[in-house]
């Protein structure tokens, strides 16, 4: 009897320890940083998140990485930049391989870590970088969208394909005032001569702050821009196709994301194995891609987003 009691007592006890673990599974995180606290009141996309970091990469330039979950249970990680060309020495500019405008001899591609290494400079530091255009990947390469950089057209063709109906959509532009812009392809003309930055885009999710909706709703490895219209810029990746789990996002997911963030305009990027996020890491000052390529290793794209900071 008596150890039949001291099975019971160890079952009631085993029990209470299952039930308080639990218990403790069940309390949600309470988000730390003002992206994660603001996402997860106000995102009608975002139904929880697990974890959220955030740091200075350089003035005017931060970081924050956050692991969530949408309200159609997918999880994901992400990794959004916020560059604030309000700040004086901030300012976004197209990347191209070599640091170069020569396309001569054709297009090339070039890891976001080598694109950083030559654009580089004092008083012109690289800060952070996201990949850009789509391109056509059968040789010879070219991007799917137009190119003007530093105030020079590169490139003003539309290679739009029935084939890949969700790419050369849409522009990111920087205005010779400074001021960002990103627009559906029918507003290239207009502004053509007006842009000093630009590179093609894919599928326009915000106009105007306004969700312009899509048919498309695969989930994939995404990277996108949007901006507020008063100078603040957001680049966001994510990863995906179960890249540590992740499952990656719709186009809807981060577009209410962007709005979420105050942005009037966004759109997405190249992404799958393209989707990738590099900064100049504030404290060893290297370069680090902080999102998990789906490839597995850098691939190397046909030009990128950069944030400059005008440091030594």
């Amino acid at each position: 009897m008596k150890a039949k009691s001291i099975i019971y007592a160890a079952s009631f006890l085993f029990a209470g320890l299952v039930s308080c673990e639990k218990q403790q599974a069940d309390v949600p995180y309470v988000p730390k940083t003002p992206v994660g606290k603001l996402l997860l009141e106000e995102c009608p996309e975002v139904a929880r998140i697990f974890r959220d970091t955030t740091f200075l990469v350089a003035v005017g330039v931060e970081e924050t990485d956050l692991h969530i979950q949408t309200n159609d249970g997918y999880v994901n990680q992400v990794y959004i930049i916020k560059a604030d060309t309000k700040v004086p020495g901030v300012r976004m500019a197209v990347s191209m391989p070599n640091n170069s405008n020569n396309i001569s001899g054709g297009w090339n591609r070039q890891t976001l870590t080598d694109m950083a290494t030559r654009m580089d400079a004092p008083g012109a530091r690289v800060a952070a970088m996201i990949n850009g255009d789509f391109w056509q990947m059968s040789a010879p390469i070219n991007p799917r969208g137009p190119v003007h950089r530093g105030g020079t057209i590169l490139s003003d063709r539309w290679d739009f394909s029935e084939s890949v109906p969700q790419q050369a959509l849409s522009f990111v532009g920087v205005l010779d005032n400074g001021s960002m812009m990103i627009a559906d392809r029918s507003r290239y003309d207009e502004y053509k001569h007006r842009l000093r930055e630009c590179t093609g885009a894919g599928v326009l999710m915000l106009s105007n702050g306004v969700w312009q909706g899509t048919a498309y709703t695969a989930r994939d490895p995404r990277a996108a821009i949007g901006h507020t219209g008063d100078g603040t810029v957001y680049l966001l990746v994510c990863d995906g196709r179960k890249t540590f789990g992740a499952a990656g996002m719709t186009y809807k997911e981060m577009g209410y994301i962007f709005q979420t963030l105050g942005c009037t305009e966004a759109a997405n990027l190249d992404g799958g194995g393209s989707a990738q996020m590099l900064i100049r890491h504030p404290v060893a000052d290297v370069y680090q891609i902080r999102n998990r390529p789906a490839d597995g290793t850098e691939r190397p794209v046909i030009n990128g987003w950069t944030a400059i900071v005008e440091e030594p």
